[in-house]
């Protein structure tokens, strides 16, 4: 196998692109707390981290056994904004890593278009993805199921076997694995093992590693 055995990366965007996670989790705790449904945000942390916005409200309806407000969703949107454009770092290394990475390259991620657009604009990294942007919105599953992998690597007209995953999450490592795609998992906050057994085949901890394991 020759140098160039991918023929496509696909980025996950919040901790792989952008270190939007603390922020979001931080406001989504706060939005729950006040709507009724306690939480912290080491438990928002710890239970949702990867999985999609949907998801995560079903799991809390089901465990507070009630309904959240109708409006809850975009007042968590409205809430973030604010905090993003002030807080929001892109992840370090991510910048020069996209410039030497010369591979066709896209981003597959469980949040909304609307959010993907907005966090990498404003961390100007937007530009490098040329409007290649999937979100779980486009397909009937978010992650851990592969439809979004499957999807951007259908629009790329690439095998899925010849796609990189860069993920962070356990609930990403599966995705990408279950689309049959090589998952390399980014360990900068998350747990090594975890990400290994999810079906990482590669962990690393430092973004600017990642253009030599490529």
């Amino acid at each position: 196998m020759g140098k160039n055995r991918f023929e496509l990366v696909i980025f996950d965007c919040d901790g792989v692109l952008v270190d939007s996670e603390p922020i979001i989790n931080r406001i989504f705790a706060e939005t729950l707390t006040e709507a009724g449904f306690p939480i912290t945000y080491a438990e928002v942390t710890q239970k949702f981290i990867g999985k999609s916005l949907k998801t995560c409200l079903e799991i809390i309806e089901a465990s507070y056994k009630k309904p959240l407000p109708k409006n809850f969703v975009e007042l968590c949107k409205e809430r973030e904004i604010a905090p993003l454009q002030q807080e929001l770092q892109p992840v370090s290394g991510i910048t020069e890593l996209l410039e030497q990475i010369t591979l066709p390259k896209c981003v597959a991620s469980n949040s909304s278009h609307r959010h993907i657009e907005m966090v990498l604009k404003l961390m100007g990294l937007l530009h490098k993805f040329d409007g290649k942007l999937y979100s779980a919105n486009d397909v009937s599953r978010p992650k851990p199921f592969p439809d979004v992998y499957l999807y951007a690597a259908e629009q790329m007209n690439t095998n899925p076997e010849d796609c990189a995953v860069i993920e962070d999450s356990v609930t990403g490592v599966q995705a990408g694995c279950a689309a049959g795609m090589t998952v390399f998992g980014y360990a900068q906050h998350s747990d090594c093992t975890a990400l290994t057994e999810a079906g990482a085949k590669i962990v690393f901890h430092d973004m600017r590693q990642l253009s030599q394991l490529l």
